[in-house]
């Protein structure tokens, strides 16, 4: 099984890699096959393997979860804004991105869904064949970071800087997958991660149209996972 999981996990990288260098964003048949098969083969491998039980959304893990992804956002902030007074103002602002999710909810809904898929496939499945095939972290969290860069078409289109700072949060989730072992965790850090950069360009957006209306694009923000 664990063969047939990794043959189809790199088809469908290759196949996302493809479309990616040739611009191609829009629905792919092919695409929502292979991934609906992967994830069909990693909820039944973590099943199996005993990594679904009552515990996997435990507190602790849900608020490091929390914490991680805001943590990882500023990080990100810090690297493709690069000016410390709006990084710890956006840091701060806990309260704009509260009131955000509350007329929104369905954003964090969304972004909740993209990153328990994509965590369940990478992380909690492929990363761990690749590490058990390997016997060795440092290959296996590498890989695994470097498919998952290339499935995401931004990590071409948003400059050197946007494309560092998503390859090291990729190899950091892997990172903190192998000595956690929590897929909680990384799932919620993926989620906040996301909706905080959505939360800022909807934030830079609605300052850009009152004062720029021609403007509107957040050239600052870490892309969102999607």
């Amino acid at each position: 099984m664990n063969a047939a999981f990794l043959l189809l996990w790199g088809a469908y990288t290759l196949y996302a890699l493809y479309r990616n260098i040739h611009g191609r964003d829009g629905f792919s048949f092919p695409v929502q096959l292979m991934q609906t098969l992967l994830t069909g083969f990693a909820l039944y491998w973590m099943f199996t393997n005993g990594k679904l039980t009552r515990t996997l959304w435990s507190p602790p893990d849900v608020g490091a979860g929390l914490l991680a992804g805001h943590l990882l956002f500023i990080l990100a902030l810090s690297i493709t804004h690069q000016h410390p007074g709006d990084v710890a103002r956006h840091a701060l602002d806990l309260r704009g991105m509260a009131a955000y999710l509350f007329h929104a909810p369905e954003t964090a809904l969304r972004f909740l869904g993209v990153a328990a898929i994509e965590e369940l496939v990478f992380r909690g499945t492929a990363q761990e064949m690749l590490l058990a095939l390997w016997g060795r972290p440092v290959p296996a969290i590498s890989l695994t970071a470097l498919c998952f860069c290339l499935l995401h078409g931004h990590f071409f289109r948003k400059g050197f800087v946007s494309a560092l700072e998503f390859a090291l949060f990729s190899l950091l989730i892997g990172i903190v997958y192998y000595y956690t072992s929590s897929l909680t965790l990384v799932i919620l850090a993926h989620t906040v991660r996301n909706v905080e950069s959505v939360y800022l360009e909807n934030l830079v957006s609605v300052e850009d149209t009152a004062t720029k209306p021609e403007s509107g694009t957040c050239q600052m923000c870490p892309p969102p996972l999607r």
